[in-house]
């Protein structure tokens, strides 16, 4: 990657995932994917063994210092902070086997709405090289696909959630029911890095994902729903 600055950042947002393999984004899956139990150790329970998915982040509250932030000793006076808070990130993920193996193939699509400012701290959050929970990246991914600056709109309904690119992305995924009618089926106190609790889901009929050569259709695959609470270095 080329952003080498350290960006101290805090994001607490949602993190909607289907995957072919993985929970993060609708993954070719079957439900329920087995990252988190196994801390990403193994391999995917989808029908090739390798993780195929899409990741959407709202993110409700978030901030990163400037790249300049930090004092200045001869203006002497603390430079600022950037308002991260309603943006949008969507990231598709391809693994060729465990999680927690590495070799990923990622790409990464930023909200148009943010500044360029923004858009370099969180291409640098989600490059890995901010540290914190999304600091591993930088070791897992091998192959890097660039980043785009994108439309994205986040929506929820009574069934579940939706993550949307024009001509990209159509991701959506339904809670999956549980026994008490209105109650989310949950997995919880884990410990699992990106989140203790997730609510189990499925991608909905034709969630998808389409670019960089790939052409992914995840309905009826795994996928999941979690808040999230991250924070670097």
């Amino acid at each position: 990657f080329f952003f080498k600055q350290k960006t101290a950042y805090e994001i607490a947002s949602c993190l909607v995932g289907l995957g072919d393999v993985y929970k993060r984004q609708n993954c070719n899956c079957d439900v329920f994917c087995n990252c988190p139990m196994s801390l990403g150790r193994a391999v995917p329970n989808s029908p090739n063994g390798k993780c195929f998915s899409w990741w959407g982040i709202n993110i409700e509250e978030g901030y990163a210092e400037e790249k300049w932030a930090g004092f200045n000793p001869i203006k002497r006076e603390t430079k600022g902070i950037m308002d991260l808070s309603g943006l949008n990130v969507a990231i598709l993920l391809e693994v060729p086997g465990p999680l927690g193996s590495g070799g990923w193939t990622a790409g990464l699509y930023i909200d148009e709405k943010a500044s360029d400012d923004a858009a370099d701290a969180l291409t640098v959050i989600f490059s890995g090289q901010a540290g914190g929970q999304t600091g591993w990246f930088r070791h897992m991914i091998a192959n890097f696909l660039g980043v785009k600056r994108c439309s994205i709109s986040y929506k929820e309904n009574d069934q579940g959630w939706s993550f949307t690119i024009p001509e990209i992305l159509d991701g959506r995924i339904e809670h999956e029911p549980g026994k008490e009618r209105g109650e989310v089926v949950k997995v919880s106190n884990l410990k699992y890095w990106v989140a203790p609790e997730i609510i189990v889901c499925k991608g909905s009929k034709r969630s998808r994902i389409r670019d960089h050569g790939r052409n992914w259709d995840f309905t009826g695959g795994s996928a999941e729903y979690c808040a999230v609470d991250w924070a670097g270095p």
